[in-house]
């Protein structure tokens, strides 16, 4: 099992690695944006809830990652 470490404020990376458009929700909303193919997108999270919502999106296609914001 992997550990997973989450340090808040975080930096989550979507990205978009599969050859077509896919669509995330961002946190507490009730839309969805797209992701291009070969896009990035780069959120603040202030909550370790942010960053699991987040992380829960990650599908064939889309990789989510957080990191500790600097």
């Amino acid at each position: 099992m992997e550990t997973l470490n989450i340090v808040v404020p975080a930096v989550v990376t979507i990205t978009n690695t599969s050859d077509r458009e896919i669509r995330f929700i961002p946190y507490r909303e009730n839309f969805s944006v797209p992701v291009a193919a070969g896009d990035v997108v780069k959120l603040e999270a202030t909550t370790a809830g942010q960053v699991f919502y987040y992380l829960a999106q990650e599908t064939d296609g889309l990789t989510v990652e957080q990191e500790a914001k600097a």
